[in-house]
């Protein structure tokens, strides 16, 4: 890498930091300003709780609900936010005529290209790494509503009938995603044919992430016999084996966590059965396809910028790289999102990438320079 390459890739990622810092306040004023009565709210009774200064409070609540946010930020906003990066990288160098200097030295427009994209793989490697290291320690304080500002995490919830690896069904009164357990448990086994065989009843269940089961409170089972299909032995029963963790709990009840788990979490979610539609198998596609789309995209958009003429309209180029790049990238995460008929998820995912890598190749290789 020489100086000319260093001095492009800083330049972006200069403008990168720049640009991700401005959204991300704008993003969060707006929403302070939106729900600041539930900021004002929450920072009031802990500040009246604990006898503490209540501006203080107040900022702590804000960074407490937004803080982790930025790594939810980034991983979404990477694509677009390279697209900036890239035409204020390039449209600086316009005006300081150091795109003239580059060309009159010999030098293709393609090198400040290939810098430029260089610089914008490492961002997306970091946002892959978010995504898989960052995001799934993080996920249950992330799905936080307004109303749990200054909660540790995500509060109890009732769990409906929910099916595990073995055809069981699970029901809970009440479960605590955080401290692993759960009150009012009900468990219904079925056999092949799924007729109910027996029931499982627990006053409280506290899960063993090493056993991978859950350890009962007061569990009695009842089984039925095969003749007559009625309630007929009762015994005491200390553990209920089963799949149905916590976090594949939470996983099921809102599938924003889900996206936000790593991808061997999914997987280990979508073996367990719990794949409806293949919205599972599509999010762990997803995540690749995300990381080449935020890729193509800026590079179908620099030939906007990289102009021979130094008095180019650089306004003109900037709304016409903005009209393209916002409708690929959304057009390429809804695709990748929603099924379509009779492709599998594996192919489906990857059809906005079939798309876009010709397109990108093509405006790269018909670059004036």
């Amino acid at each position: 890498m020489n100086l000319l390459d260093r001095h492009i890739i800083v330049r972006y990622l200069s403008n990168f930091l720049l640009l991700f810092a401005l959204l991300f306040i704008f993003a969060v004023a707006i929403d302070v300003v939106v729900q600041f009565d539930e900021f004002a709210e929450a920072a009031r009774s802990m500040a009246e709780r604990d006898d503490r200064w209540y501006p203080g409070v107040l900022f702590q609540a804000i960074v407490d609900f937004h803080g982790p946010r930025v790594f939810q930020f980034f991983a979404f906003m990477t694509g677009l936010v390279g697209v900036g990066a890239a035409g204020f990288t390039i449209v600086q160098m316009h005006r300081s005529r150091e795109l003239v200097a580059i060309m009159a030295a010999g030098v293709p427009l393609h090198r400040v290209a290939v810098a430029l994209l260089a610089a914008q793989m490492g961002i997306v490697t970091l946002q892959l790494l978010d995504q898989e290291f960052l995001l799934p320690g993080l996920a249950s304080r992330l799905i936080r509503e307004h109303d749990a500002i200054l909660t540790p995490g995500i509060e109890t919830f009732a769990v409906p009938l929910m099916r595990d690896a073995k055809g069981d069904l699970l029901y809970a009164d009440d479960l605590d995603p955080r401290a692993g357990t759960a009150t009012g448990l009900l468990v219904i086994r079925r056999d092949d044919d799924g007729a109910a065989v027996a029931r499982i009843t627990a006053d409280a269940a506290t899960w063993d992430e090493n056993e991978t089961l859950w350890r009962l409170d007061g569990g009695r089972i009842m089984e039925t016999t095969s003749v007559e299909g009625r309630l007929s032995t009762r015994s005491d029963l200390d553990v209920w084996p089963s799949d149905l963790s916590p976090r594949m709990l939470l996983a099921r009840r809102s599938m924003n966590f889900a996206q936000m788990l790593s991808i061997r979490q999914l997987r280990d979610l979508r073996d367990s059965g719990d794949s409806v539609d293949g919205r599972l198998d599509r999010a762990i596609y997803a995540r690749f396809a995300g990381v080449i789309v935020n890729l193509l995209v800026p590079a179908i958009v620099l030939p906007f910028f990289l102009l021979r003429s130094p008095s180019a309209n650089m306004l003109e180029q900037s709304l016409k790289a903005a009209g393209l790049a916002i409708p690929l990238l959304l057009g390429a995460l809804a695709t990748m999102t929603i099924a379509i008929p009779g492709l599998p998820p594996g192919v489906s995912t990857f059809v906005p990438v079939a798309i876009l890598l010709p397109l990108a190749i093509g405006r790269l290789a018909y670059l004036k320079t």
